[in-house]
Protein backbone atom coordinates (compact mmCIF):
# COMPACT_ATOMS: atom_id res chain seq x y z
CA UNK A 1 0.00 0.00 0.00
CA UNK A 2 0.86 3.38 -0.90
CA UNK A 3 2.81 4.99 2.25
CA UNK A 4 4.79 7.92 3.66
CA UNK A 5 6.98 7.79 6.15
CA UNK A 6 8.33 10.64 8.21
CA UNK A 7 11.87 11.42 8.59
CA UNK A 8 12.85 11.40 12.03
CA UNK A 9 16.69 12.60 11.61
CA UNK A 10 17.58 16.21 12.76
CA UNK A 11 15.66 18.91 12.37
CA UNK A 12 16.54 22.74 11.33
CA UNK A 13 14.52 25.31 12.34
CA UNK A 14 10.46 25.02 12.85
CA UNK A 15 9.61 23.78 9.85
CA UNK A 16 8.42 20.16 9.09
CA UNK A 17 11.30 17.63 8.14
CA UNK A 18 10.82 16.14 4.51
CA UNK A 19 8.61 13.04 3.95
CA UNK A 20 9.91 10.42 2.51
CA UNK A 21 7.58 8.25 -0.06
CA UNK A 22 7.91 4.44 0.63
CA UNK A 23 5.70 2.43 -1.63
CA UNK A 24 4.29 -1.12 -1.75
CA UNK A 25 3.54 -2.52 1.73
CA UNK A 26 2.37 -5.96 1.62
CA UNK A 27 -0.63 -6.07 3.71
CA UNK A 28 -2.16 -9.77 4.81
CA UNK A 29 -5.63 -10.85 4.61
CA UNK A 30 -5.99 -10.53 8.04
CA UNK A 31 -4.95 -7.06 8.57
CA UNK A 32 -6.68 -5.99 5.64
CA UNK A 33 -9.90 -5.93 7.59
CA UNK A 34 -12.37 -5.17 10.48
CA UNK A 35 -13.88 -8.44 10.64
CA UNK A 36 -14.47 -8.77 14.75
CA UNK A 37 -16.98 -6.89 16.26
CA UNK A 38 -16.32 -3.19 16.54
CA UNK A 39 -16.66 -0.70 19.37
CA UNK A 40 -20.10 1.13 18.52
CA UNK A 41 -19.81 5.23 17.72
CA UNK A 42 -22.90 6.19 16.10
CA UNK A 43 -21.30 9.94 17.13
CA UNK A 44 -19.76 11.46 14.16
CA UNK A 45 -17.59 14.54 15.85
CA UNK A 46 -16.93 17.61 13.49
CA UNK A 47 -13.57 17.96 13.08
CA UNK A 48 -12.36 21.63 12.64
CA UNK A 49 -9.11 21.37 11.04
CA UNK A 50 -8.46 21.80 7.39
CA UNK A 51 -7.44 18.10 6.24
CA UNK A 52 -5.05 17.96 2.87
CA UNK A 53 -6.84 15.91 1.00
CA UNK A 54 -6.32 15.01 -3.29
CA UNK A 55 -9.05 13.59 -4.65
CA UNK A 56 -8.42 10.32 -6.48
CA UNK A 57 -8.53 11.57 -10.30
CA UNK A 58 -7.96 10.91 -13.95
CA UNK A 59 -4.09 11.76 -15.18
CA UNK A 60 -4.19 7.89 -15.95
CA UNK A 61 -6.04 5.29 -16.89
CA UNK A 62 -4.29 1.90 -17.52
CA UNK A 63 -5.76 -0.29 -20.44
CA UNK A 64 -6.54 -4.03 -18.85
CA UNK A 65 -3.64 -6.17 -20.41
CA UNK A 66 -3.77 -9.17 -22.26
CA UNK A 67 -2.63 -12.70 -20.99
CA UNK A 68 0.81 -14.08 -21.51
CA UNK A 69 0.94 -17.04 -23.71
CA UNK A 70 2.22 -20.72 -22.29
CA UNK A 71 6.09 -21.10 -21.62
CA UNK A 72 7.02 -22.64 -25.24
CA UNK A 73 8.14 -26.14 -25.57
CA UNK A 74 11.15 -25.71 -26.91
CA UNK A 75 12.99 -28.73 -28.66
CA UNK A 76 16.13 -30.44 -27.13
CA UNK A 77 19.37 -28.69 -29.02
CA UNK A 78 23.30 -28.74 -28.67
CA UNK A 79 25.30 -26.62 -27.06
CA UNK A 80 26.74 -25.21 -30.47
CA UNK A 81 23.33 -24.48 -31.60
CA UNK A 82 21.81 -22.01 -28.81
CA UNK A 83 18.38 -19.30 -29.58
CA UNK A 84 18.40 -16.13 -27.58
CA UNK A 85 17.51 -16.75 -23.78
CA UNK A 86 13.56 -17.33 -23.88
CA UNK A 87 11.17 -14.96 -22.56
CA UNK A 88 7.53 -16.99 -22.44
CA UNK A 89 4.61 -14.86 -22.94
CA UNK A 90 3.59 -11.58 -24.62
CA UNK A 91 6.23 -8.74 -22.95
CA UNK A 92 6.95 -5.49 -23.13
CA UNK A 93 10.87 -4.97 -22.14
CA UNK A 94 10.80 -1.40 -21.38
CA UNK A 95 8.95 0.20 -17.94
CA UNK A 96 6.96 2.97 -19.13
CA UNK A 97 5.35 1.01 -21.37
CA UNK A 98 1.13 -0.40 -21.08
CA UNK A 99 1.40 -2.89 -18.74
CA UNK A 100 1.09 -6.16 -20.12
CA UNK A 101 1.12 -8.70 -17.36
CA UNK A 102 -0.93 -11.51 -16.66
CA UNK A 103 -2.04 -11.53 -12.71
CA UNK A 104 -3.20 -14.20 -10.97
CA UNK A 105 -6.92 -15.78 -10.97
CA UNK A 106 -8.52 -14.80 -6.93
CA UNK A 107 -12.30 -15.69 -6.63
CA UNK A 108 -12.77 -16.56 -9.89
CA UNK A 109 -11.34 -13.51 -11.21
CA UNK A 110 -8.31 -12.65 -13.56
CA UNK A 111 -6.11 -9.98 -12.69
CA UNK A 112 -3.94 -7.60 -14.69
CA UNK A 113 -0.48 -5.29 -13.79
CA UNK A 114 -1.41 -1.91 -13.84
CA UNK A 115 0.77 1.26 -13.82
CA UNK A 116 0.54 4.62 -11.43
CA UNK A 117 2.45 6.97 -13.64
CA UNK A 118 4.33 10.32 -13.07
CA UNK A 119 3.59 12.64 -15.72
CA UNK A 120 5.36 15.70 -14.26
CA UNK A 121 8.40 13.79 -14.09
CA UNK A 122 8.86 12.30 -17.80
CA UNK A 123 5.85 9.64 -17.38
CA UNK A 124 8.29 7.52 -15.03
CA UNK A 125 6.58 4.86 -13.71
CA UNK A 126 5.80 5.11 -8.97
CA UNK A 127 4.45 1.51 -8.67
CA UNK A 128 2.91 -1.01 -10.18
CA UNK A 129 -0.73 -3.42 -8.96
CA UNK A 130 -2.53 -5.80 -9.64
CA UNK A 131 -6.27 -5.32 -10.11
CA UNK A 132 -9.08 -7.24 -12.05
CA UNK A 133 -9.04 -7.32 -15.61
CA UNK A 134 -12.49 -5.59 -16.12
CA UNK A 135 -11.91 -3.06 -13.48
CA UNK A 136 -11.03 0.41 -14.55
CA UNK A 137 -8.00 2.44 -12.32
CA UNK A 138 -6.92 5.68 -11.85
CA UNK A 139 -4.26 7.97 -10.34
CA UNK A 140 -2.74 11.41 -9.65
CA UNK A 141 0.71 12.03 -8.87
CA UNK A 142 0.77 15.64 -7.66
CA UNK A 143 3.79 17.73 -7.07
CA UNK A 144 4.34 20.65 -5.57
CA UNK A 145 7.57 22.36 -5.14
CA UNK A 146 6.38 25.25 -3.06
CA UNK A 147 5.76 22.29 -0.52
CA UNK A 148 8.85 21.55 0.36
CA UNK A 149 8.77 19.14 3.42
CA UNK A 150 5.89 16.97 1.51
CA UNK A 151 6.34 18.09 -2.31
CA UNK A 152 4.28 15.66 -3.85
CA UNK A 153 1.00 13.47 -3.39
CA UNK A 154 -0.33 9.73 -4.60
CA UNK A 155 -3.80 8.61 -5.03
CA UNK A 156 -5.51 6.23 -6.65
CA UNK A 157 -9.04 4.62 -7.46
CA UNK A 158 -9.81 0.83 -9.07
CA UNK A 159 -13.54 0.51 -9.09
CA UNK A 160 -15.96 -2.20 -10.94
CA UNK A 161 -17.48 -0.32 -13.31
CA UNK A 162 -20.37 -3.31 -13.11
CA UNK A 163 -21.42 -1.92 -9.23
CA UNK A 164 -20.61 -0.32 -5.86
CA UNK A 165 -17.42 -2.23 -5.72
CA UNK A 166 -14.24 0.39 -4.85
CA UNK A 167 -10.69 0.71 -3.44
CA UNK A 168 -9.66 3.80 -3.06
CA UNK A 169 -5.89 4.77 -2.00
CA UNK A 170 -5.71 8.23 -0.52
CA UNK A 171 -2.81 10.58 0.17
CA UNK A 172 -1.35 10.95 3.41
CA UNK A 173 -2.82 13.42 5.63
CA UNK A 174 0.02 15.28 7.57
CA UNK A 175 -0.41 17.74 10.08
CA UNK A 176 2.27 19.39 12.65
CA UNK A 177 1.94 21.74 15.86
CA UNK A 178 4.31 23.11 18.46
CA UNK A 179 5.06 22.50 21.96
CA UNK A 180 4.46 25.69 23.57
CA UNK A 181 2.46 27.52 20.90
CA UNK A 182 3.93 31.05 20.48
CA UNK A 183 1.10 31.71 18.22
CA UNK A 184 3.13 31.91 14.54
CA UNK A 185 0.56 29.84 13.35
CA UNK A 186 -3.49 29.74 12.44
CA UNK A 187 -5.11 26.46 12.71
CA UNK A 188 -5.68 25.02 8.90
CA UNK A 189 -2.56 26.96 8.08
CA UNK A 190 -0.31 24.89 5.27
CA UNK A 191 3.41 25.20 5.98
CA UNK A 192 5.38 23.31 3.63
CA UNK A 193 2.75 20.63 3.03
CA UNK A 194 2.08 19.73 6.53
CA UNK A 195 -1.44 21.61 8.13
CA UNK A 196 -0.83 23.63 11.49
CA UNK A 197 -3.11 22.16 14.17
CA UNK A 198 -3.52 23.19 18.23
CA UNK A 199 -2.73 19.64 19.07
CA UNK A 200 -3.17 16.16 17.56
CA UNK A 201 -5.83 14.67 17.29
CA UNK A 202 -6.60 10.40 18.60
CA UNK A 203 -6.60 7.81 16.21
CA UNK A 204 -10.45 7.09 15.63
CA UNK A 205 -11.58 10.47 16.31
CA UNK A 206 -9.33 11.67 13.53
CA UNK A 207 -10.11 9.18 10.86
CA UNK A 208 -13.70 9.90 11.41
CA UNK A 209 -12.66 13.62 10.51
CA UNK A 210 -11.00 12.60 7.67
CA UNK A 211 -14.39 9.97 6.45
CA UNK A 212 -16.58 13.35 7.37
CA UNK A 213 -14.71 15.09 5.33
CA UNK A 214 -14.79 12.83 1.51
CA UNK A 215 -18.18 11.10 2.85
CA UNK A 216 -19.96 14.14 4.50
CA UNK A 217 -22.27 14.52 1.59
CA UNK A 218 -23.45 10.88 1.27
CA UNK A 219 -27.29 10.17 1.75
CA UNK A 220 -28.07 8.23 5.02
CA UNK A 221 -24.29 8.40 5.97
CA UNK A 222 -23.96 6.20 9.31
CA UNK A 223 -21.00 4.69 11.31
CA UNK A 224 -21.17 1.25 11.96
CA UNK A 225 -17.89 1.21 14.90
CA UNK A 226 -14.07 1.96 14.46
CA UNK A 227 -11.24 -0.72 16.18
CA UNK A 228 -7.66 -0.65 17.18
CA UNK A 229 -5.61 -2.58 14.83
CA UNK A 230 -2.51 -3.12 16.47
CA UNK A 231 -0.77 -5.18 14.29
CA UNK A 232 -1.75 -2.73 11.25
CA UNK A 233 1.89 -0.89 11.12
CA UNK A 234 3.68 -4.71 11.20
CA UNK A 235 1.86 -6.15 8.61
CA UNK A 236 2.46 -2.81 5.91
CA UNK A 237 6.32 -3.71 6.76
CA UNK A 238 6.48 -0.34 8.50
CA UNK A 239 9.55 0.34 10.76
CA UNK A 240 8.80 -0.50 14.67
CA UNK A 241 7.58 2.87 16.27
CA UNK A 242 6.41 3.47 20.07
CA UNK A 243 4.00 6.50 18.34
CA UNK A 244 1.69 4.69 15.50
CA UNK A 245 -1.40 2.65 15.94
CA UNK A 246 -3.29 1.21 12.88
CA UNK A 247 -7.05 2.04 13.34
CA UNK A 248 -9.86 1.24 10.69
CA UNK A 249 -13.59 2.07 11.04
CA UNK A 250 -16.46 1.04 9.62
CA UNK A 251 -19.85 3.24 7.61
CA UNK A 252 -22.76 2.65 5.50
CA UNK A 253 -24.28 5.23 3.23
CA UNK A 254 -26.50 5.00 0.30
CA UNK A 255 -25.18 5.74 -3.52
CA UNK A 256 -27.28 6.62 -6.23
CA UNK A 257 -29.74 5.17 -4.10
CA UNK A 258 -28.18 1.74 -3.32
CA UNK A 259 -26.57 0.92 0.15
CA UNK A 260 -23.28 0.56 0.72
CA UNK A 261 -20.66 -0.21 3.16
CA UNK A 262 -16.99 1.44 3.22
CA UNK A 263 -14.07 0.52 5.36
CA UNK A 264 -11.28 2.51 5.91
CA UNK A 265 -7.73 2.23 7.31
CA UNK A 266 -4.85 3.79 8.50
CA UNK A 267 -1.70 4.12 10.02
CA UNK A 268 -2.03 6.94 12.72
CA UNK A 269 1.52 8.11 13.70
CA UNK A 270 3.29 11.41 15.82
CA UNK A 271 6.91 12.07 15.68
CA UNK A 272 8.20 14.14 18.35
CA UNK A 273 11.17 16.58 17.09
CA UNK A 274 12.96 19.02 19.52
CA UNK A 275 14.85 22.00 18.63
CA UNK A 276 16.71 24.04 20.99
CA UNK A 277 16.96 27.72 20.38
CA UNK A 278 17.80 30.92 22.19
CA UNK A 279 14.44 30.81 24.35
CA UNK A 280 15.37 26.94 25.17
CA UNK A 281 13.58 23.80 23.67
CA UNK A 282 10.70 23.55 22.15
CA UNK A 283 9.11 20.56 20.19
CA UNK A 284 7.51 20.12 16.66
CA UNK A 285 5.28 17.18 16.55
CA UNK A 286 4.32 15.86 13.63
CA UNK A 287 1.04 14.20 13.15
CA UNK A 288 -1.60 12.42 10.57
CA UNK A 289 -2.14 8.87 8.67
CA UNK A 290 -0.10 7.12 5.96
CA UNK A 291 -1.42 4.12 4.64
CA UNK A 292 -4.79 5.40 4.10
CA UNK A 293 -7.38 3.66 1.96
CA UNK A 294 -10.55 1.93 1.90
CA UNK A 295 -12.67 -0.81 0.19
CA UNK A 296 -16.65 -0.26 -0.73
CA UNK A 297 -18.90 -2.66 -1.86
CA UNK A 298 -22.56 -3.38 -2.25
CA UNK A 299 -24.27 -3.67 1.30
CA UNK A 300 -23.46 -7.06 2.84
CA UNK A 301 -21.38 -7.96 -0.28
CA UNK A 302 -17.42 -6.98 1.39
CA UNK A 303 -16.82 -9.36 3.33
CA UNK A 304 -17.34 -12.17 0.56
CA UNK A 305 -15.16 -9.79 -1.79
CA UNK A 306 -12.23 -8.99 0.64
CA UNK A 307 -9.97 -11.46 -0.77
CA UNK A 308 -10.36 -9.53 -4.39
CA UNK A 309 -9.49 -5.90 -2.64
CA UNK A 310 -6.88 -7.53 -0.29
CA UNK A 311 -5.05 -8.88 -2.97
CA UNK A 312 -5.18 -5.18 -5.12
CA UNK A 313 -3.83 -3.77 -1.67
CA UNK A 314 -1.16 -5.88 -0.44
CA UNK A 315 0.03 -5.59 -4.71
CA UNK A 316 1.23 -2.58 -4.53
CA UNK A 317 5.31 -2.32 -5.45
CA UNK A 318 7.50 0.57 -5.98
CA UNK A 319 9.38 1.50 -8.27
CA UNK A 320 13.05 1.92 -7.37
CA UNK A 321 13.79 4.44 -9.89
CA UNK A 322 11.08 7.12 -9.01
CA UNK A 323 11.84 6.91 -5.46
CA UNK A 324 15.46 7.78 -6.00
CA UNK A 325 13.79 10.61 -8.07
CA UNK A 326 12.01 11.53 -5.20
CA UNK A 327 15.11 11.17 -2.60
CA UNK A 328 16.74 13.86 -4.96
CA UNK A 329 14.14 16.42 -5.34
CA UNK A 330 13.25 16.05 -1.98
CA UNK A 331 17.08 16.95 -1.44
CA UNK A 332 17.66 19.72 -3.87
CA UNK A 333 13.97 21.45 -2.30
CA UNK A 334 15.18 21.48 1.49
CA UNK A 335 18.75 22.93 0.06
CA UNK A 336 17.02 25.67 -1.74
CA UNK A 337 14.38 26.62 0.75
CA UNK A 338 17.19 26.60 3.48
CA UNK A 339 19.01 28.78 1.29
CA UNK A 340 16.01 31.34 1.45
CA UNK A 341 15.71 31.26 4.65
CA UNK A 342 19.34 31.98 4.94
CA UNK A 343 18.79 35.29 2.64
CA UNK A 344 16.39 36.85 5.05
CA UNK A 345 13.21 35.35 4.00
CA UNK A 346 10.77 34.07 6.97
CA UNK A 347 9.24 30.45 6.13
CA UNK A 348 6.09 31.29 3.81
CA UNK A 349 7.75 33.44 2.33
CA UNK A 350 10.87 31.38 1.29
CA UNK A 351 8.42 28.93 0.53
CA UNK A 352 6.83 31.37 -1.96
CA UNK A 353 9.77 31.91 -3.52
CA UNK A 354 11.06 29.27 -4.39
CA UNK A 355 7.93 27.75 -5.79
CA UNK A 356 8.67 31.44 -8.20
CA UNK A 357 12.25 29.61 -8.67
CA UNK A 358 11.11 26.60 -9.83
CA UNK A 359 8.41 27.34 -11.92
CA UNK A 360 10.83 29.65 -13.57
CA UNK A 361 13.43 27.41 -13.92
CA UNK A 362 11.48 23.76 -13.80
CA UNK A 363 12.94 22.16 -16.81
CA UNK A 364 16.84 23.46 -15.47
CA UNK A 365 15.78 21.53 -12.09
CA UNK A 366 14.70 18.30 -13.57
CA UNK A 367 17.54 18.16 -15.79
CA UNK A 368 19.65 18.68 -12.77
CA UNK A 369 18.54 15.87 -11.19
CA UNK A 370 18.70 13.82 -14.15
CA UNK A 371 22.37 14.48 -14.45
CA UNK A 372 22.73 13.67 -10.51
CA UNK A 373 20.79 10.10 -10.99
CA UNK A 374 22.72 9.22 -13.81
CA UNK A 375 26.03 10.24 -12.48
CA UNK A 376 24.74 7.87 -9.13
CA UNK A 377 24.17 4.94 -11.78
CA UNK A 378 27.24 5.30 -13.26
CA UNK A 379 29.59 5.18 -10.28
CA UNK A 380 30.43 1.38 -9.51
CA UNK A 381 28.68 0.28 -5.95
CA UNK A 382 30.60 -2.61 -5.36
CA UNK A 383 27.48 -5.19 -5.63
CA UNK A 384 26.80 -7.96 -7.92
CA UNK A 385 23.76 -9.62 -9.25
CA UNK A 386 20.40 -8.25 -10.02
CA UNK A 387 19.42 -4.72 -8.62
CA UNK A 388 15.94 -3.72 -7.66
CA UNK A 389 15.29 -2.21 -10.83
CA UNK A 390 15.94 -5.66 -12.86
CA UNK A 391 13.02 -6.73 -10.17
CA UNK A 392 10.60 -4.23 -10.97
CA UNK A 393 10.82 -4.65 -14.62
CA UNK A 394 10.43 -8.23 -13.98
CA UNK A 395 7.29 -7.93 -11.88
CA UNK A 396 5.98 -4.74 -14.42
CA UNK A 397 6.14 -7.66 -17.29
CA UNK A 398 4.65 -10.18 -15.70
CA UNK A 399 8.09 -12.59 -15.39
CA UNK A 400 10.28 -14.81 -13.17
CA UNK A 401 14.13 -13.85 -14.08
CA UNK A 402 15.70 -17.90 -13.08
CA UNK A 403 18.93 -19.45 -13.00
CA UNK A 404 19.37 -21.53 -16.24
CA UNK A 405 22.03 -23.77 -16.61
CA UNK A 406 21.19 -24.12 -20.58
CA UNK A 407 21.16 -19.99 -20.50
CA UNK A 408 23.07 -18.72 -17.35
CA UNK A 409 19.12 -16.88 -16.75
CA UNK A 410 15.85 -16.85 -18.95
CA UNK A 411 12.24 -15.63 -18.19
CA UNK A 412 9.48 -17.10 -17.65
CA UNK A 413 5.53 -16.48 -16.94
CA UNK A 414 4.93 -15.36 -12.84
CA UNK A 415 1.79 -16.91 -13.35
CA UNK A 416 3.59 -20.00 -12.74
CA UNK A 417 5.63 -20.25 -9.98
CA UNK A 418 7.68 -23.02 -10.37
CA UNK A 419 9.95 -23.33 -13.26
CA UNK A 420 11.93 -26.81 -14.27
CA UNK A 421 14.63 -27.46 -17.05
CA UNK A 422 16.12 -30.41 -18.52
CA UNK A 423 19.34 -28.18 -19.33
CA UNK A 424 18.76 -28.22 -22.84
CA UNK A 425 16.55 -25.31 -23.39
CA UNK A 426 13.40 -26.83 -22.76
CA UNK A 427 10.93 -26.06 -19.70
CA UNK A 428 7.99 -26.74 -17.56
CA UNK A 429 5.85 -24.73 -15.23
CA UNK A 430 3.39 -25.29 -12.89
CA UNK A 431 1.92 -24.18 -9.63
CA UNK A 432 2.55 -27.30 -7.76
CA UNK A 433 5.99 -27.89 -6.26
CA UNK A 434 5.62 -31.08 -6.60
CA UNK A 435 5.04 -31.63 -10.46
CA UNK A 436 8.58 -32.47 -11.17
CA UNK A 437 9.05 -33.17 -14.91
CA UNK A 438 11.56 -36.48 -14.09
CA UNK A 439 8.47 -38.54 -12.45
CA UNK A 440 6.42 -38.84 -15.83
CA UNK A 441 9.14 -37.48 -19.04
CA UNK A 442 12.41 -38.10 -19.90
CA UNK A 443 15.66 -35.95 -19.26
CA UNK A 444 16.79 -35.04 -15.42
CA UNK A 445 14.92 -32.05 -15.07
CA UNK A 446 16.05 -29.77 -12.25
CA UNK A 447 14.17 -26.85 -10.59
CA UNK A 448 15.52 -23.40 -11.52
CA UNK A 449 15.92 -21.13 -8.60
CA UNK A 450 15.60 -16.95 -8.79
CA UNK A 451 18.24 -15.09 -9.82
CA UNK A 452 19.76 -12.58 -7.10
Amino acid sequence: MLQCQHYRGRHDGLLPPAAVLSAARRISDDQAQISQPMKPNRAFPAIVLALLFTPAGGVNRSAAAGELDPAPQSARRSATDRPPPPTSGKIKPEIGDTPVGAGPVIDGVRFTVRQIVDRQQGGIPVAVFIAPDKWRDQSQVVWNYAHSSSPVKLSVSVENPANEELLTVFPAVEFFCLRPDAGFYKPGQNIGGYIYTLQPMPPAQALLGFIQQTRGNASKLQVVGSKDLPELPAALKMPSSPNQRGVGVKVTYALNGKPVEEEFYAVHYTVEIPYDGPQGRTWQINWGFTSLHSFRAPEGALDGRRPVFAAIAKSFRPNPAWRERLAAINAYLQQEFNRQLQAGYDQIAAAVQLSRQISANNDAMLASIDRQLAASRSTPSGTTGRSANDKFSDYIRGVDTVDDPYYGTSQHASTEKFHWTDGYGSYRNSNDPTANPSQTENGNWQLMTPAR
